[in-house]
């Protein structure tokens, strides 16, 4: 089980016909209603900094604003369609989205406002509307909690996929079992650059993710662990250096937690008190959504279109941290670095001048560069002997080629990973609409 293991949560997927496939291609994601719920459930969103984004991104965020104002209670619904991403639709679109669910509050008994709409597909065709209205129907009677309508509702999501994404982790805070459950989708036009909530804004086929959590916590306090976990995870990866128009991440909690077995006394009304910025139980709970965040990402590079590897890039000593994630980024989307990991070839050349190409300053002639556990690159000289070293043939060669380049001009530090570069890549894409 993934997105339904935390208590309080269903979900269901069917078909509309949207895809050309004819699979799945609609899914429903809904938080339980529970009385007095208060700071208990909250709703979390970030999505694209792309300036064209999609009808379902206009209308989540505005969402998101109401939610963090207190002028809307948590939104608890989530409507997903793939095979038509609902951008470049112009007011049309935004009619479009909301007419979806008008149709999915009514039928749940809920208000429109407690609906987000998300959509991932071709771009610049006008919603099919009839076809996911009439759809919804049987999505809402299948809502069910387990491991079928997790896996058909990670499933209905993707489009270029080869695989769908899931993950999982538990832990427990203040003596009560909390769970964090995920699904997403994402293989190409991967390049997240989320925004941000709750603070200044950071430096994203699209990129969705969804995540549930039976903790007990406000939508502030989990918009700004969403926000850090974004920052530390889908915007560290690039397979195409393409933001997506509708880019979404969106959590949900419940609140539904219950006592850890073992814990002792009488579990009957006893609720787990809302976590709150800075306490130690949100610190666990900011760091398991990080390292799911974290899975995720991982899951969806190494799924990217055509890859057949994936490569981690981390600066050390650059003068500001922005610096350093400034060149990392330039360094794992230069199409000839990733056409070199894909090779297995210690082009080092093309990394430090990548990384050069990336407008921060910095004295080259200090420079250094790793492959793996071998230096190829020193004090802005090359290490001819390296090219020789058994160890660096096995560094190339690995499922997840590791650069580490060191700049020794400050104490900044950063990372990006990214995929390799193939011919099946050119090929999906030169495909995707014909």
């Amino acid at each position: 089980m993934s997105i339904t293991r935390p208590l309080g949560f269903l979900a269901s997927a069917s078909k509309a016909g949207l895809k050309p496939s004819g699979k799945p291609d609609v899914a429903l994601i809904v938080r339980e209603l529970i009385d007095d719920a208060g700071d208990r459930q909250g709703t979390a969103m970030a999505f694209t900094r792309n300036q064209l984004i999609g009808a379902p991104v206009v209308i989540g965020r505005e969402l998101r604003r109401r939610t963090l104002a207190g002028d809307l209670s948590p939104p608890g619904v989530v409507l997903i369609n793939a095979g038509n991403s609902n951008a470049a639709t112009g007011d049309q679109g935004i009619a479009d989205a909301r007419r979806t669910c008008e149709v999915a509050a009514k039928l749940l008994a809920r208000p429109t406002d407690a609906v987000i709409p998300s959509s991932t597909g071709v771009i610049g065709r006008l919603l099919p509307v009839q076809k996911i209205v009439d759809a919804l129907p049987t999505l809402v009677n299948g809502l069910a909690r387990g491991d079928g309508p997790d896996l058909a509702t990670a499933q209905a999501i993707m489009t270029t996929d080869n695989v769908h994404k899931s993950a999982f982790r538990s832990l427990t805070i203040d003596g009560f079992a909390v769970q964090l459950g995920a699904i997403a989708k994402g293989a190409g036009m991967i390049a997240p650059r989320l925004d941000s909530a709750s603070r200044a804004a950071t430096p994203s086929a699209t990129m969705l993710a969804f995540i549930t959590t039976d903790a007990a916590i406000s939508s502030e306090a989990l918009q700004r662990a969403l926000d850090l976990a974004s920052d530390s995870s889908f915007n560290r990866i690039t397979v195409d250096n393409h933001a997506s128009c509708s880019d979404t991440v969106i959590a949900m909690s419940s609140g539904l937690a219950t006592r850890a077995s073992g814990t002792g006394g009488d579990d009957s009304g006893v609720l787990m008190r809302p976590l709150t910025p800075g306490s130690p139980g949100f610190v666990a709970f900011s760091a398991a959504l990080a390292e799911l965040c974290a899975d995720l990402s991982h899951q969806i590079v190494r799924d990217g279109e055509g890859a057949t590897r994936t490569f981690t890039v981390t600066v050390k000593g650059a003068p500001s941290d922005e610096d350093a994630d400034r060149i990392a980024r330039e360094v794992v989307n230069s199409p000839l670095v990733k056409c070199a990991v894909h090779g297995r070839d210690p082009n080092w050349g093309r990394v430090v001048t990548a990384a050069g190409n990336a407008g921060v300053p910095f004295d080259a002639t200090r420079a250094s560069l790793d492959i793996g556990p071998v230096a190829v690159f020193a004090n802005g000289r090359p290490i001819p002997e390296a090219l020789d070293n058994p160890a660096l043939k096995i560094a190339v060669s690995a499922d997840d080629v590791r650069f580490t380049l060191s700049l020794n001009s400050g104490g900044g530090s950063g990372w990006m990973t990214g995929c390799d570069l193939t011919t099946e890549y050119v090929r999906i894409n030169a495909d995707y609409t014909t």
